[in-house]
């Protein structure tokens, strides 16, 4: 049977493997760049040349078993969901896929062993990182992976929030980080349309209470990372004050306006309790119209829920219970909240991790638009994603504005700007889109564990303010409230989605219009990062090329060892050096040239190898 077409990413992820030829094996893939499809792909091929003959599957979570299964039919690998202690030694089926929780019970890491050991077995620990070598999970996994053939894992996020080491990972000595085998990070998958760019929305808030016989006023941005903060959420979390259902109002009007464009596009609430998801759903039904759909672990239904709302476009709104923090497919979620207090840069990333994964009906500038409560906690974790992005887009490009990505002709800034080029609309973004206290009245929730700030007085709690929209975050840039509110009243006033505001903003600012237009003050750019960040990009990323380059030439000889990929690098720079220069030598300016030839010559070899599997057939 034909199998799936991988990704560039996917194939060279699958390359690398191959070559290696490592009994462990660590990738790091972006999430929404593909993990299972180059896993499935690597189990097939193994089968296919008999190295191994069976499969194991560990994940997370529940759900993803029967995903797993899902995916892997369509590579020719029955897997069996196990359910049952019998079901990880069903001679019917390739392989069985078994969760992390079933293996801290000793009777199904045994069981697993049994099978494992018994047969030559590729075993895939898919989301490595919730296994830490001392703690339950980890321990009862060791054990059932214990005489495998091969191990391959997989991550988004290759680390842990605790001191735990993960198994089979080696660490570097001097940073501590885990050495992986192949990386492919956010800025790459951006950069390649393998992902989608992501605007965060930042919303503060006030909260007043009495101290003694003074009224004291605090908010979100000021608040710190002590238990104070924890506090104040208990407040402002609070369905019967005017703040959570006010940023569920915010969020559901970018949805509408988001399927506009894309008329199934979803929206993903997070939060930590089945009573606050139940507050929530029962807000978001009273705002929407329609009952959104609740996923808990602690349902039966859970898994079918879930599945429902990913077929059934019709669906607004999902509230989970932690339970789509990772490894869950649900391309149409295109907006999302965090109310969690769940504040690791980890958990974080797996969150903002379901919104990124592209669609062929979804043309450049869809971006995804995630609400967080504007903590500096989370405000920090979301400007490394962007800034990990900024900085590779202009280390490829040599600047860090969008005006490419506006080009297309789906995109309405273009549409807009015809006729508002040089015009300066009266009192244009004079009107507040968050003054109606009926629509905008909340944020956010998040909690930190810490200390270095008094503890308030919450009991005392007068009153909590209405949500305040604080800053737009993509790319790395930041535009406060003072540009992105007018900017968005523009978006109105044209008749545009209010989710293409930034993108209106970047057109009117790359024609030196954007304060006239808006009547504001517009702040100066952000500075670019150091250059000689941006040039060891640019080498990390030649180097990167060379290798597969390389690679990719040893498989096409037949002489796919070592010791021969190294000799083919060896040639290649010096074929590069003769060409350009010494590397070393380079200038950011060369080092993107030579990006360019070798990514069309590795585009050239694989056509080549594509016309030799084809004669072979």
């Amino acid at each position: 049977m034909p199998l799936p077409e991988l990704r560039n990413c996917q194939r060279e992820a699958f390359d690398q493997y191959m070559a290696d030829r490592k009994k462990t094996w660590l990738a790091m893939l972006t999430p929404g760049a593909g993990k299972t499809m180059f896993a499935l792909a690597v189990a097939a091929k193994l089968k296919e040349m008999g190295v191994t003959n069976k499969v194991a599957v560990f994940v997370p979570s529940d759900n993803l078993r029967q995903q797993w299964a899902a995916v892997a039919a369509g590579f020719g690998l029955d897997l069996i969901p196990v359910r049952e202690s019998a079901d990880y030694e069903d001679w019917e089926f390739d392989g069985f896929v078994a969760t992390y929780s079933q293996m801290a019970a000793g009777e199904g890491a045994e069981r697993a062993h049994k099978a494992i050991s018994t047969n030559r077995t590729i075993v895939i620990h898919d989301e490595v990182h919730h296994l830490g070598e001392k703690r339950a999970w980890g321990v009862g996994t060791i054990r059932a992976s214990e005489g495998a053939e091969r191990i391959l894992m997989l991550t988004g996020t290759p680390w842990r929030s605790d001191d735990a080491r993960i198994p089979w990972c080696t660490y570097d000595s001097d940073t501590g980080e885990v050495d992986v085998d192949f990386a492919y990070e956010y800025g790459y998958a951006v950069a390649d349309g393998i992902c989608r760019a992501v605007e965060f929305h930042s919303y503060d808030a006030e909260l007043r209470y009495r101290d003694v016989m003074t009224e004291v006023t605090v908010s979100l941005k000021d608040s710190g990372k002590g238990r104070e903060l924890g506090k104040m959420f208990d407040a402002v979390f609070d369905p019967n004050q005017p703040w959570t259902p006010g940023l569920l109002a915010r969020a559901h009007e970018l949805l509408m306006e988001r399927r506009r464009d894309v008329h199934d596009a979803g929206g993903l609430v997070v939060t930590d309790s089945l009573e606050t998801a139940e507050a929530i759903g029962k807000i978001l039904e009273r705002i929407s119209g329609q009952p959104p759909t609740i996923v808990t672990s602690e349902k039966d239904d859970a898994v079918d829920q879930l599945d429902a709302f990913r077929k059934d476009g019709s669906r607004m709104w999902l509230v989970a219970i932690r339970m789509v923090s990772e490894g869950v497919d649900v391309p149409r979620l295109m907006v999302g909240c965090y109310l969690s207090r769940w504040k690791t840069p980890l958990y974080f990333r797996q969150f903002v991790g379901r919104f990124v994964r592209v669609r062929p009906e979804c043309g450049p500038g869809f971006d995804a638009h995630v609400i967080i409560p504007a903590v500096s906690v989370l405000m920090e974790h979301a400007a490394d994603i962007e800034q990990q992005l900024r900085d590779f887009s202009m280390a490829l490009d040599g600047n860090d504005d969008d005006s490419d990505e506006w080009k297309h002709e789906s995109c309405p800034a273009n549409e807009a700007m015809k006729d508002q080029e040089a015009t300066v609309p009266a009192q244009a973004g004079a009107a507040d889109p968050h003054a109606d206290p009926e629509a905008r009245d909340a944020l956010c929730e998040h909690g930190d564990a810490g200390s270095g700030q008094a503890t308030l007085p919450f009991e005392q709690t007068v009153e909590v303010g209405s949500a305040e929209f604080y800053q737009s975050d993509r790319r790395g840039v930041g535009v406060s409230s003072a540009v992105y509110l007018p900017g968005e009243q523009l978006c109105r006033d044209s008749g545009m989605p209010t989710t293409w505001t930034r993108h209106l903003l970047s057109v009117l600012e790359s024609k030196g219009v954007l304060a006239q237009v808006l009547g504001v003050a517009v702040p100066a750019a952000p500075p670019e990062p150091p250059k000689y960040r941006m040039k060891q990009m640019l080498r990390d990323e030649v180097k990167r090329l060379v290798y597969r380059l390389a690679r990719m030439q040893a498989r096409a000889t037949g002489m796919d060892t070592k010791e021969y990929r190294g000799k083919r690098q060896r040639v290649i720079n010096a074929e590069l050096a003769k060409r350009f220069e010494y590397r070393a030598q380079c200038s950011s300016s060369t080092l993107k040239t030579i990006i360019a030839f070798l990514t069309s010559s590795i585009e050239q070899e694989a056509a080549a190898d594509r016309r030799r599997t084809v004669c072979v057939k």
